[in-house]
């Protein structure tokens, strides 16, 4: 059986280690008790015995010590669990709907458990559902470009002067070497990617998924871009994911290079009040799993949605700010972009931080255009009318904080090639730290931006050159407390760079810009 032949996909938890179960847990998983749902090994091999046993297909890279992703046909879910599935249809993104077989989202319902005699072993399984990708509908870009269209953003260009991390380009910080894992619709490899020599690490399946080489949707393959607009030379892992995000996340955890962050544009419309639902139980614990591993993980805010996980504590939540063009520092909150206290995380306000998005205009009935993305040629995303040009040309013109996510990543990606040993926590704490502050602009949400922190924008618009010199100055301050050998070791390193003159200018100019 083929990787898109399962009719289902489910996430699996074996008996975990503290005193309660996966889905028994009332209160919020994180870094902080993450722990208490793992598995003991012999639980995890006697689990996928049994599930193997029973015909179910088990995605061992897909899996990890808290949940195991498997597969199989609707018969085989109803005979061993006793459920019924149904055919269900989705919204996944601008346009585009699928179908899977599902259960109720009530919670109760939605907990599939496992025959008596393995109900000791197995905790209760909950069937994967695609989430929704959080892009702006697409606009064909216009060819040539009129000088009356509406305005959009070029990537690289655009976004990395803009977001200022071409000033840290210049410095020679680049973003080199450190992996940026996304979980997509898949990366085809355009003419944009080769010939600027970006790192394309190869694609991974996730449960699901197949065909590798391609990306018929064209959302993974355009929104990509953003993360090397602001970090040239890191090296991206893109997992192409199906129906299951839990067994995604694992995929990439379980991969060669493990990535230092992660990206995610995608999510679901559903944090409206708590406690979270049982069938997005094992996507908090992956989410708390993988940022205690040391991975960042940021996540879309969503576009007028209250979405989940971009509100789970540990993430970055990214919202939207747009640019009066041709105005390069006229900000204000974006009318696409979402903001919203939790329903899930009491006091946990969304967003952190910003990217670059569109705002609501009336194009093609109140789409968000501001940048312009690769697409493979025919996708989805290359000919969603109306047309202003060719609909079959391999690129789009779209937004949403699902560009702004991944640009996020790229500012990230800047700070861990300076400093690999940050933390999640305090990279998150600096880039909130160093945020420009946007004071103008209603959100999705009806938010309005003002002067310092606001629920419209959070901290306001990343700055990747702020983020990286407030890393440096960690930097800084472990050598000259260092001893002399350590010392130079990080000048040979190059982890100290030499304080130049033209250093010294360009932190001066940063701070007369702020």
């Amino acid at each position: 059986m083929s990787n898109d032949e399962f009719e289902v996909i489910a996430n699996v938890s074996p008996r975990s280690v503290g005193p309660k179960t996966l889905f028994e847990e009332t209160s919020p998983i994180t870094t902080e008790n993450v722990d208490d749902f793992r598995s003991s090994s012999s639980d995890v091999r006697d689990a996928e015995r049994v599930l193997r046993d029973a015909g179910f297909t088990v995605f061992s890279e897909a899996s990890s010590d808290i949940t195991l992703s498997v597969g199989g046909s609707v018969k085989q879910f109803k005979e061993f669990f006793g459920t019924r599935l149904t055919k269900q249809k989705v919204d996944v993104g601008p346009d585009a709907t699928t179908t899977f077989f599902g259960t109720s989202e009530d919670s109760e319902e939605s907990l599939m458990q496992a025959p008596d005699q393995f109900q000791d072993l197995l905790e209760g399984a909950v069937v994967a559902r695609p989430p929704q990708y959080f892009a702006a509908s697409a606009i064909p870009p216009i060819a040539p470009v009129d000088p009356a269209a509406y305005p959009y953003l070029t990537v690289p260009d655009g976004v990395s002067v803009i977001m200022r991390s071409a000033r840290v380009h210049r410095l020679g910080v680049t973003g080199k070497d450190v992996v940026v894992g996304m979980i997509d619709t898949g990366l085809f490899k355009h003419p944009f990617y080769r010939e600027r020599g970006y790192r394309l690490l190869s694609t991974l399946l996730g449960p699901g998924a197949s065909d590798a080489a391609t990306d018929p949707n064209g959302h993974g393959t355009g929104e990509a871009a953003n993360i090397f607009a602001n970090a040239p030379d890191c090296r991206l892992r893109m997992v192409k994911a199906g129906n299951d995000p839990v067994g995604s996340f694992n995929v990439l955890l379980n991969s060669t290079p493990k990535p230092q962050v992660c990206t995610n544009s995608w999510g679901y419309n559903v944090d409206h009040g708590g406690p979270i639902p049982n069938w997005l139980k094992p996507l908090e614990a992956a989410i708390a799993n993988a940022v205690a591993a040391g991975v960042t993980v940021c996540f879309s805010a969503g576009n007028g949605h209250k979405a989940f996980p971009g509100s789970h504590p540990d993430v970055i939540s990214v919202g939207g700010v747009h640019v009066n063009l041709p105005n390069v520092t006229d900000f204000e909150a974006s009318s696409y972009a979402s903001s919203f206290q939790s329903g899930f995380y009491p006091g946990r306000k969304c967003p952190d931080v910003c990217g670059l998005t569109g705002k609501r205009v009336n194009i093609g009935g109140g789409k968000a255009p501001s940048l312009l993305l690769p697409v493979q040629e025919g996708a989805t995303l290359d000919g969603i009318a109306p047309s202003t040009g060719s609909g079959n040309d391999g690129y789009g013109l779209f937004s949403g904080t699902s560009a702004a996510s991944p640009q996020i990543a790229g500012i990230v990606a800047l700070m861990l090639e300076k400093d690999p040993t940050i933390t999640p926590a305090k990279v998150k704490e600096k880039l909130i730290k160093s945020a420009r502050d946007v004071k103008k602009g209603t959100t999705a949400n009806g938010d309005t931006a003002g002067t310092g922190p606001d629920l419209a924008t959070g901290a306001g618009l990343a700055d990747a050159k702020w983020a990286y010199l407030n890393t440096m100055g960690d930097v800084a301050t472990a050598f000259f407390s260092a001893p002399k050998d350590q010392q130079m070791a990080m000048v040979t390193s190059g982890a100290m760079p030499e304080i130049s003159s033209d250093f010294v200018e360009d932190l001066i100019e940063t701070l007369r810009s702020r």
